[in-house]
């Protein structure tokens, strides 16, 4: 690595077109990138990587063409790779808005601009995050995450790269599971027609 940063000491990545460059920066890596269910450190870093950041804004959403200048002045690139620009994802609604804080509760969301990117189609439940699954445009699901929050608003927002999220002010509630005590009264004719009240805990209303 010393000697492609003494050699290279300034890498360039460029989107498209030479309006769009970008500084690479070298790094150790490991041969394969982390998915989401791997931490940084489980993979030794053995190999060398450049790390381009901040990808530069674009006009429209499309597909450009992506290269690597390892002098920085692209008369050594031989090869491209395809890279996306995409609408901003909007969402207008979930439903339900709350769960227990267990989680796997079944969230339908509407919304626009959704894209099944693979496994970084996230939907996200404060910091937690689960796989979003792709139904149209303007509609998917996804299952709730665990929580140790509950009785509080958690932000949710969906991402297509595990990176930027969605902005718009949605919530979703955590609550702890019910604990019924004691019905009151706990008996009534065959016909039915009694009015039982429930005591116990962990009630809430959710007028949400």
């Amino acid at each position: 690595m010393e000697d492609l940063v003494d050699i290279f000491p300034d890498p360039k990545c460029r989107f498209g077109s030479n309006n769009n460059i970008v500084d690479g920066n070298w790094v150790k890596c490991s041969k394969k990138p982390p998915t989401f269910y791997e931490k940084e450190h489980e993979q030794p870093k053995t190999f060398v990587c450049v790390l381009c950041e901040d990808s530069p804004t674009n006009a429209k959403a499309e597909i450009v063409s992506f290269s690597l200048s390892l002098s920085g002045k692209f008369n050594d690139v031989y090869s491209s790779l395809p890279y996306r620009y995409y609408d901003n994802v909007f969402v207008s609604n979930i439903y339900p808005r709350y769960g227990p804080k267990d989680g796997d509760t079944v969230v339908q969301v509407w919304g626009n601009n959704f894209l099944d990117l693979g496994d970084d189609f996230r939907c996200n439940f404060g910091t937690r995050s689960t796989k979003a699954y792709f139904v149209s445009s303007t509609f998917l699901w996804c299952r709730s995450a665990q929580s140790d929050v509950v009785s509080k608003a958690m932000p949710f927002s969906v991402s297509l790269n595990r990176q930027q999220n969605s902005v718009q002010d949605v919530e979703y509630w955590y609550y702890n599971d019910p604990n019924v005590q004691k019905l009151v009264p706990d008996f009534a004719p065959l016909g039915g027609g009694a009015m039982i009240v429930l005591r116990g805990n962990n009630f809430m209303p959710f007028d949400l």
